[in-house]
C-alpha cells in the first residue's frame, strides 16, 4: 500500500469509541456486532461539539498520542515523568515503536513542541473482558522522560471517588467538532455533569457496558466528546483526573459520553509504575 494511502487509512480511523464500531487502534479490526445506542438521539441540524479554545499553559499535563506519521491518534495525561495515562482503546494491538507523545502544547501540529517515544505499552490485562470494560493503559516514555517546565507538567489522579451527582466536570481534547468531520488543531474545552452509573445506564438503553469502573457525564446537545477525543482526562473541580474518555454515541446528540473511572484503577496504575503489574 502507497505510503500516502495507508497514511490516510490510518488519519480516518482516529475516532472517539462509538458504541457498536472498532477502537481507535484497531485500524483493520472488523466493525463489532453490538447494537449502536443512537436511535433514541436525534441528530439536531448543524451542530457542533461545543467548546472553548484551551489558553497556552492552561492544560500542561495533556498530550498528544500520535502514530509514526505525526498523525493524532488519541489524547491521554502526564501522570509521571515517564508515565501516560490513556485509554486502551488508542493503543490495543499496536508497537511501542509505532507510538510517538507530543507534549506542552495546544496545537498538536507543533513541530516544535517536545516529543518522547514510547518504550512500553501496559494494556490492562483485562481489556474489554467483558466489552467496554477495563478500557485503560498506561504508556512508559523513553529515555529518562518528560522534562517538567511551565507549559509541561504532571496531573495529580484523584485518589478517592467523591463524585456526586450534577457536580461539573471538566474535559479536553483536540477531537472535530462534528462526527466524521477533520481533527481540530488547537486544544478546545467543555463541561458537563457528573451522572451516576445507574442512571447512565439507563439513559443508554438498559446497557451492560456501564458499571462502576465507569464515571459519565450528562451533557446539552451539541457537546460532547468526538473524533480524536478518546484517552482524554475528565477533571473534577480540584483539577485531578477523575476520568478517562472511553466511548460514546456520535458526538453532541445530547447521551452520556462515558469514561474510565480513574479512581476504580488506582491500585492498577501503581502496581504497573511500580514495576508489580
Amino acid at each position: 500500500m502507497p505510503w500516502l494511502l495507508l497514511l490516510g487509512f490510518l488519519c480516518a480511523a482516529t475516532a472517539l469509541r462509538m458504541h457498536g464500531e472498532p477502537y481507535p487502534a484497531s485500524i483493520f479490526a472488523k466493525a463489532r456486532g453490538s447494537a449502536v445506542l443512537t436511535k433514541k438521539y436525534e441528530e439536531p441540524q448543524g451542530r457542533i461539539v461545543g467548546g472553548n479554545v484551551v489558553a497556552e499553559g492552561e492544560t500542561p499535563w495533556i498530550v498528544s498520542i500520535q502514530n509514526r506519521y505525526g498523525y493524532h491518534i488519541c489524547g491521554g495525561a502526564i501522570i509521571d515523568k515517564q508515565w501516560i495515562l490513556t485509554a486502551g482503546s488508542c493503543v490495543a494491538g499496536l508497537r511501542s515503536t509505532s507510538l510517538f507523545v507530543n507534549t506542552g502544547t495546544i496545537n498538536w501540529q507543533n513541530l516544535t513542541s517536545p516529543g518522547y517515544f514510547v518504550d512500553q505499552i501496559h494494556l490492562h490485562c483485562n481489556f474489554d473482558r467483558p466489552l467496554y470494560h477495563n478500557d485503560i493503559a498506561l504508556l512508559r516514555l523513553s529515555g529518562e522522560g518528560i522534562e517538567f517546565n511551565d507549559q509541561t507538567d504532571k496531573i495529580a489522579v484523584a485518589e478517592i471517588d467523591e463524585l456526586e451527582e450534577g457536580e461539573n466536570l471538566r474535559f479536553v481534547g483536540w477531537g472535530s467538532q462534528s462526527s466524521g468531520s477533520s481533527l481540530q488543531d488547537y486544544l478546545y474545552k467543555a463541561e458537563g455533569t457528573y451522572l451516576p452509573y445507574e442512571e447512565c445506564r439507563s439513559a443508554l438503553g438498559n446497557t451492560d457496558d456501564v458499571d462502576l469502573g465507569h464515571v459519565c457525564v450528562q451533557l446539552q446537545v451539541g457537546k460532547g466528546t468526538c473524533n480524536g477525543d478518546t484517552g482524554g482526562p475528565l477533571l473534577n473541580s480540584k483539577g485531578e483526573l477523575v476520568g478517562v474518555s472511553n466511548w460514546g454515541v456520535p458526538c453532541g446528540l445530547g447521551a452520556p459520553d462515558v469514561y474510565a473511572r480513574a479512581a476504580f484503577y488506582n491500585d492498577w496504575i501503581r502496581t504497573t509504575i511500580n514495576g508489580c503489574g
